[in-house]
């Protein structure tokens, strides 16, 4: 009888902690653990620090910045999960090695970036279609713009839609803070592609706050943000909280008045699911994969002008926002569950072991 495959997650970007790779690589790679694989083991490449996050008695490959110029070289009967689109730490492709690549996004092509920096990560996209043997993208969205921009010499593409990180009842913390003042809550890594410089005019002709919560990546763009609240006389009720642990990002979705994600870049958007899963109202642009994530239930700014983006607050706010709403968006965000996205991928898996 021949030896078990090994099923290889790669959750390198889990180097990057409150991201949503490492989110995405931790909820995948838990609910793959409780599927039952016959003849395949699961194994997961990751960083020395996240040793052990699936538990101590799951197999580990240690990732290591040398791999970037030493690429790894496995035997026969090897799937390779690639998790990153722009990995830089891609396997040895040779008979036996199966490879699995998640599409996440292209959201470079909305970004603002230069013709030539589009064309290097789209080529670079492109190798890793070559080499890979399944295609999976996280929305039809990102299904569509794969087949419009790149070459997928006729490789089915699958869309596997992201599940949601569902909070326990005690998964829940105020952060330290005044949150006594209603408020708009958004999230995310702060940078141009969120849009956040819009949200102030949120602020308007009422009394609310606007708490923004993430990592500032880029200095000039919450600068940038600043600039906007005090040009509009609100700079007093924008709050800055940087990065916040699950259990305070569910006390903020929960208790906030609205989620507000403005955003034009999007693969997928899970905060906008972990808001509405909570009975949440979402504001979202109309950018990318957002209508196609928020559903019918959603609410969305017809513009990200100033005067668009105050008067979808201004109607909410005078809306009679009733409780059957708010199970719309709950029994919505139900179905992106992540035991359903792992069984797909298993179903993926499976039909690559021999």
């Amino acid at each position: 009888m021949p030896p078990n495959q090994r099923i290889i997650l790669d959750c390198e970007r889990m180097k990057h902690p409150h991201t949503g790779l490492y989110h995405f690589c931790k909820e995948l790679g838990t609910a793959l653990l409780n599927q039952k694989f016959e003849n395949a083991n699961l194994c997961f490449y990751l960083p020395e620090a996240e040793r052990n996050v699936f538990g101590a008695d799951v197999d580990y490959i240690l990732h290591y910045k040398l791999h970037r110029f030493l690429r790894k070289t496995f035997s026969d009967r090897t799937i390779w999960h690639s998790t990153y689109q722009l990995s830089n730490y891609p396997p040895r492709k040779k008979r036996g090695l199966n490879i699995v690549k998640t599409i996440h996004d292209l959201n470079f092509l909305h970004e603002g970036k230069s013709h030539h920096k589009q064309k290097k990560c789209l080529q670079k996209i492109q190798n890793a279609i070559d080499n890979a043997d399944v295609l999976v993208t996280i929305s039809q969205f990102v299904k569509q713009e794969v087949l419009n921009h790149l070459n997928t010499k006729g490789k089915e593409v699958h869309v596997i839609y992201n599940g949601r990180n569902k909070p326990r009842s005690d998964d829940f913390e105020k952060p330290v803070g005044n949150f006594e003042t209603p408020f708009f809550f958004t999230i995310g890594t702060i940078v141009q592609k969120k849009n956040f410089h819009v949200l102030p005019a949120l602020l308007l002709k009422n009394d609310h706050a606007l708490v923004i919560s993430g990592i500032t990546q880029d200095q000039d763009y919450k600068q940038k943000i600043i600039a906007e609240a005090s040009r509009l006389g609100v700079a007093h009720r924008v709050i800055f909280t940087g990065s916040v642990a699950d259990a305070q990002k569910n006390w903020l979705m929960k208790n906030c008045t609205a989620f507000a994600f403005p955003s034009i870049a999007e693969g997928f958007g899970l905060p906008v699911i972990e808001a509405m899963q909570l009975g949440t109202p979402v504001l979202l642009s109309k950018a990318t994969s957002l209508p196609e994530i928020g559903g019918p239930h959603a609410l969305y700014f017809n513009d990200l002008s100033t005067e668009g983006i105050n008067n979808l607050a201004m109607d909410f706010l005078n809306s009679n926002y009733k409780e059957p709403d708010r199970k719309n968006l709950v029994d919505w965000a139900a179905q992106f569950d992540w035991d359903k996205a792992a069984a797909q991928y298993r179903n993926i898996y499976s039909s690559l072991i021999i």
